[in-house]
C-alpha cells in the first residue's frame, strides 16, 4: 500500500508498506525546494529510506499495547497491519504530518466546529473509548492517532473552556480519563505536571474538566494542551512538528525500555547536543527534568517520554509531559525504565552510579551540584503546596493517593540530595 504524506499541510513523501515493511521517500519537488525534514534522523535526500528507519518513525505514531489490539479490533484487522492502521488514524497524530491515501491535500470541512461537549456527553464519550479508543467508527471524518499505552482522546478546547470533538480540524489538547486500573491516576498526572511548573520546569497547561457517569456520578479527566499545536488570535491551529527519542534513534516502541535495548540518558544528552539549540539549555532542562522523575517517582520515564519539537529551522527539547508517579501504585515495579548508571533503583545510588553517569552523559553533576540540591528543595516544596491546593479542589477518594505522592517526594528527594 502507497500512503501520501503531507508535512506542514503540503505533499512531502510516499510512505510504501509492503507485508509489514516500510519504505519513504521524500517527493522531488519537495527536495528540490529544500522542504524540513520529517525527523532528524531522515535527512532530505532524493533516495528512499529504507525499513530500519522509517517502520520506528511511523510506528511510533501508533497507540500500544492494548489499545492498538483494541483499534486494530475495531477496524477488523490485526495489530501488526500497519498499512491499515495509519490509514485509518493519520488525519491528526503527533507533530505537523498528516497520512492520506491521496496526493492531495486535506482540507477541514467549511462547517462549524463540533457542538462542546457538556457533563454528560463528555461522559458518554469517556466510557466510549474504553473499547473504541480514538472513535474510529465515528461519522465525523475524524481519523486520529497518539502514541503510548494509556487510553486518551485528540480534542479541541474553546476560548470559554468548552471541549468540542475536533472534527477534520487539528486537536488542540489531549484528553485522559480516569483508570479503572489506577486510582486517582487523573489527580496524579495533575498534580506531578503543576508541581513541575512550578518546580520551573517548562510544561504544557493542564487542568481538570468534569463529566457525569451513566449513574450521575460526577469525575474528573485530565486534559493537557498540546505543544505540538499552535492557535492564533483568528482561532486557527497550525501543526508544530515533534518526534520522540524512539522515533529518532530507529527503535520501535516496543524497545522503548533501556532494559530492551531502548534509549538511556546517554542517547538523550548525544541527541541534544547534536541537534538541539542552544543545546547547553535544553541540556540544564534536562536535567533538571531527570531529577523530577526521581523526586516524584516516576519510573515509568522511558524514551518515548522524551521529545524534539521543530519550531521553524530550529530543534529545541519539547515541554515536559507524561510525569505521573508510579512508585504511588503497588502492583507497579520500581525499577527506572532509564538506569543512572548501573543503578535501576533509586535507593542503589551511589558514588559509582554518579561516575558512570557523568562518564555515560558528559554532564558533570558534581560541578553544580549546589544548584541542583536547590532546585530539588524547591521540586520537593512544589509537590507539597500543589498536593495541597488539589486536596482543596479535588473529590476526598484522591486525597490519600495525593498525600502519598508527598511523602514519597520528600524521601526521594532525601535520597537525592545525598547522592549529589
Amino acid at each position: 500500500m502507497d500512503l501520501f504524506i503531507h508535512f506542514h499541510g503540503k505533499p512531502c513523501g510516499l510512505l510504501t508498506i509492503e507485508d509489514e515493511r516500510m519504505r519513504f521517500q521524500y517527493l522531488t519537488d519537495y527536495v528540490t525546494s529544500n522542504g524540513p525534514p520529517l525527523s532528524v534522523a531522515m535527512p532530505v535526500r532524493e533516495e528512499p529510506w529504507p525499513d530500519a528507519s522509517t517502520f520506528p518513525f511511523f510506528e511510533n505514531l501508533l497507540p500500544e499495547g492494548v489499545i492498538r489490539d483494541l483499534l486494530a479490533t475495531e477496524l477488523g484487522t490485526t495489530n501488526n497491519n500497519f498499512a491499515q492502521l495509519l490509514k485509518a488514524t493519520g488525519g491528526d497524530v503527533a507533530g505537523a504530518i498528516t497520512i492520506e491515501s491521496s496526493s492531495t491535500p486535506p482540507q477541514p470541512d467549511a462547517a462549524p466546529r463540533q457542538p462542546a461537549l457538556n457533563v454528560a456527553t463528555l461522559g458518554d464519550l469517556v466510557e466510549r473509548i474504553k473499547t473504541h479508543p480514538f472513535l474510529p467508527d465515528n461519522k465525523l471524518g475524524m481519523r486520529l492517532s497518539l502514541a503510548g499505552a494509556q487510553n486518551k482522546l485528540p480534542v479541541v478546547l474553546d476560548d470559554d473552556g468548552a471541549l468540542h470533538l475536533p472534527g477534520q480540524y487539528p486537536s488542540t489538547h489531549i484528553l485522559k480519563p480516569p483508570s479503572d486500573r489506577f486510582p486517582a491516576l487523573v489527580e496524579n498526572e495533575m498534580l506531578c505536571m503543576r508541581a513541575a511548573a512550578r518546580a520551573g520546569l517548562n510544561v504544557p497547561n493542564v487542568r481538570l474538566v468534569p463529566f457525569r457517569d451513566a449513574d450521575g456520578a460526577e469525575h474528573d479527566c485530565y486534559v493537557i494542551t498540546r505543544y505540538d499545536r499552535l492557535t492564533d488570535a483568528s482561532g486557527n491551529t497550525q501543526r508544530l512538528h515533534q518526534e520522540d527519542t524512539c522515533q529518532i534513534m530507529g527503535i520501535p516502541s516496543a524497545r522503548k525500555y533501556s532494559q530492551d535495548g531502548g534509549p538511556r540518558f546517554g542517547d538523550l544528552f548525544r541527541i541534544l547536543r547534536q541537534f538541539s539549540t542552544p543545546a547547553a539549555v535544553h541540556q540544564q532542562e534536562l536535567i533538571r527534568r531527570i531529577l523530577f522523575n526521581l523526586l516524584i517517582g516516576n519510573q515509568d520515564a522511558h524514551g518515548k517520554n522524551f521529545s524534539l519539537l521543530h519550531t521553524g529551522r530550529n530543534v529545541v527539547l519539547s515541554p515536559a509531559y507524561d510525569l505521573v508517579c508510579t512508585l504511588v501504585y503497588d502492583v507497579l515495579g520500581d525499577r527506572m525504565a532509564m538506569p543512572i548508571g548501573d543503578a535501576w533503583y533509586l535507593g542503589a545510588l551511589d558514588a559509582a552510579a554518579m561516575t558512570a553517569f557523568q562518564e555515560e552523559t558528559g554532564v558533570a553533576l558534581r560541578r553544580q551540584a549546589g544548584v541542583l540540591r536547590r532546585f530539588i528543595d524547591h521540586a520537593e516544596s512544589a509537590v507539597a503546596h500543589e498536593a495541597q491546593v488539589l486536596i482543596n479542589d479535588t473529590a476526598p477518594a484522591s486525597h490519600a493517593t495525593l498525600e502519598r505522592i508527598v511523602r514519597i517526594a520528600n524521601r526521594n528527594a532525601a535520597l537525592l540530595k545525598k547522592w549529589l
